[in-house]
């Protein structure tokens, strides 16, 4: 599709969490112009499981959740390309993703080191989004290996792959719950749980974000769904977080940092840290202190 350059971030994010297997960007401009304000073309490519018609919806939720217009899904053109086995080529270039200090995502059926010491994740790759490769996922498990804490109850919204859900149960957690409003997702997160030989400890089901915040009240939340959804589920949010406990938002644009802290302060919650990793950025927030 062709887009204007200041969507180009956006919309690579939601071809991402629609579970593309990759995305390039190009000028769209006419020879010897510069790269910048001209309009972009950006390829995605999909598994060729795909079917258009259930693609196409999926690409529209995840355009509506970026704060996208409608419109844009019409400029999507959907085709089938050769195989070419591109994607198996692709695949066996794949190799173990290290994060932060303690953890290592592997992709498909990478082996894993012989030593090392780290807590690995075995992610099916090409159906979901959350395979360890996007920024946005590393900064909340960078964040998660010093937040988890034993015995915590955690909620992961938006799921994805279930990476951070496998993640939260690696580092100690008591209880864990992760949902996503997306079938596919859910399906391929019940496959990483399998991968991972996790039967107890997961509670994986279908939901949107706002009825799962409807569930109690939990130490940590994960938060990977973007600054949209994230501005309209702050307050849901706040009354999830049980006392003392934190969310970590991510999926997130440095740009939009400001006014979600913004909203998060309307919201009775308050930013305690941030981590970047351009053009990405995550939050971690509490519960704000009660004035008296």
């Amino acid at each position: 599709m062709t887009s204007p350059a200041a969507l180009e971030e956006g919309l690579v994010a939601a071809f991402w969490e629609a579970g593309c297997l990759g995305v390039e960007a190009r000028s769209a401009a006419r020879r010897g112009r510069r790269r910048g304000p001209g309009p972009m073309r950006l390829e995605a490519w999909f598994a060729g499981t795909h079917r258009g018609g259930a693609l196409r919806d999926r690409l529209r939720r995840r355009l509506a959740a970026a704060g996208l217009e409608p419109g844009a899904l019409a400029r999507v053109d959907l085709r089938r390309v050769p195989d070419g086995r591109w994607v198996e080529a692709w695949q066996k270039t794949l190799k173990p993703m290290p994060i932060g200090r303690r953890l290592l995502a592997l992709p498909e059926d990478c082996p894993a080191p012989s030593s090392g010491g780290r807590i690995a994740i075995r992610i099916p790759f090409g159906q979901a989004f959350g395979t360890g490769e996007h920024a946005s996922t590393r900064l909340v498990l960078r964040f998660m290996e010093t937040l988890v804490r034993p015995g915590d109850r955690v909620l992961d919204l938006g799921t994805g792959t279930g990476i951070l859900a496998v993640a939260a149960l690696r580092l100690g957690a008591g209880e864990v719950t992760a949902v996503d409003s997306d079938p596919v997702a859910v399906a391929v997160a019940r496959e990483t749980l399998r991968r991972n030989g996790i039967v107890h400890g997961i509670a994986l089901r279908r939901s949107d974000a706002g009825a799962a915040l409807d569930g109690g009240r939990f130490d940590r939340i994960l938060v990977n769904i973007g600054a949209t959804v994230i501005g309209r589920i702050l307050p849901g949010l706040e009354r999830a977080l049980a006392p003392g406990g934190t969310a970590i938002l991510a999926g997130i644009l440095i740009d939009d940092e400001g006014p979600l802290t913004e909203a998060a302060g309307r919201a009775g919650l308050a930013v305690v840290a941030r981590r970047r990793l351009r053009p990405w950025s995550a939050l971690v927030i509490t519960k704000a202190a009660r004035r008296s």
